[in-house]
């Protein structure tokens, strides 16, 4: 039976099948599990990890929205950690002061592909018997010495983002070397229900519901495009590292923009171009500067929330002192960043960014 596309219901099972063979292949991990959305993949990690009302969670302050968003829907309690002040990345001694009796995940975020810290964190993680929950919204290639980021997790969260990033689906996978979590992950993902192991089954045989779960599979259309574009990881990640080295060659003597900072002991695959202004600005600064941006149709924004300042988040959080994370997110830009930029588009950016400023530091 085929779908008026001409697929068959097994047919959408080798798209999955397909993009998560390819992602645990460049993260060198034997199992992947495929999510329609970074949230959901990060919701089901926290269920198979055993996250539930009670337990505590260690994050830092500085994070996607998604991942505050997962952790508030669990009934758990989150404890923010700072970050440190130049990779804004968790480090094990920011993490280390959060760790109680009812700690149940640590979480490290590889920001804007930043994967600094995150073997401290597994590290960490392992002397305390707690697990690391790794989510890599950006940086998927990257490495700390020789091991790919997506490796440092018990479960890791490899988010295939949005049409600018290097894949484009906007799904994710969960890769780990835990067979019983991957099967826990596959129930979670599919209303708690095995998987299909036949068309009938696909189509209209009703499986049992073996605990709760999410309908959060990636789509036909998703998966093909991931599978594509993954296909093509290597090229596309090649030109991108041009994109951000030619950003870096035309800003890196600005006075008033604090560049990304490279990673001591790996490589970075970065997912966004982001800059902080210098310390004598602030949020209002930064605001006027980025609604300057847009009114030149340059696409800029801030991709990162400090979590314990949002209002969703207060009733979840303890009284945390996140001082670096809240002073980063207030002059932090990120730039358009696409393997689509042109020399001139990049040149265009770059100088509309020091206009504003200039204009800036003149209204001031």
């Amino acid at each position: 039976m085929q779908d008026a596309f001409g697929h068959s219901p097994s047919g959408y099972h080798l798209l999955e099948e397909r993009v998560e063979g390819l992602v645990t292949d460049i993260v060198q991990r034997p199992f992947g599990v495929s999510f329609g959305s970074t949230g959901d993949a990060i919701e089901a990690a926290l269920d198979a990890l055993g996250v539930t009302l009670g337990t505590e969670v260690v994050v830092p302050a500085l994070a996607p929205a998604a991942l505050g968003v997962a952790i508030a829907r669990s009934g758990a309690r989150i404890r923010y950690a700072d970050v440190d002040a130049k990779t804004l990345t968790l480090r094990a001694q920011g993490a280390s002061y959060h760790i109680g009796p009812s700690t149940r995940v640590i979480v490290g975020v590889a920001a804007h592909g930043q994967p600094a810290g995150l073997e401290e964190l597994a590290a960490l993680a392992a002397r305390n018997e707690i697990p690391l929950l790794e989510v890599v919204a950006g940086g998927l290639g990257g490495h700390i010495g020789r091991d790919p980021v997506g490796r440092f997790g018990r479960i890791s969260v490899i988010g295939l983002g949005t049409h600018e990033s290097p894949i484009g689906s906007g799904g994710a996978v969960c890769v780990t070397n835990d067979d019983t979590l991957a099967n826990a992950l596959r129930l979670i993902r599919n209303l708690g229900r095995s998987e299909p192991k036949s068309d009938w089954e696909r189509i209209g045989g009703v499986r049992p519901l073996e605990r709760l779960g999410l309908d959060a599979r990636m789509n036909p259309m998703q998966a093909a495009l991931a599978g594509v574009r993954l296909a093509r990881f290597g090229e596309i990640c090649d030109r991108l590292d041009e994109v951000f080295h030619a950003y870096l060659r035309r800003l890196a003597m600005h006075p008033d923009l604090v560049l990304p900072a490279p990673c001591a002991d790996g490589t970075v695959r970065w997912s966004h171009f982001a800059v902080r202004l210098s310390e004598r600005f602030g949020r209002d600064d930064r605001d006027s500067i980025l609604q300057g941006l847009l009114r030149h149709d340059i696409a800029a924004t801030s991709v990162l929330y400090v979590l314990p300042e949002e209002p969703a988040f207060k009733h979840t959080a303890t009284i945390a002192d996140c001082r670096i994370a809240q002073r980063a997110a207030e002059r932090l830009i990120a730039l358009p960043f696409s393997t689509a930029l042109t020399e001139r588009d990049i040149d265009l950016v770059c100088q509309t960014l020091q206009v504003m400023i200039e204009r800036q530091t003149i209204l001031r």
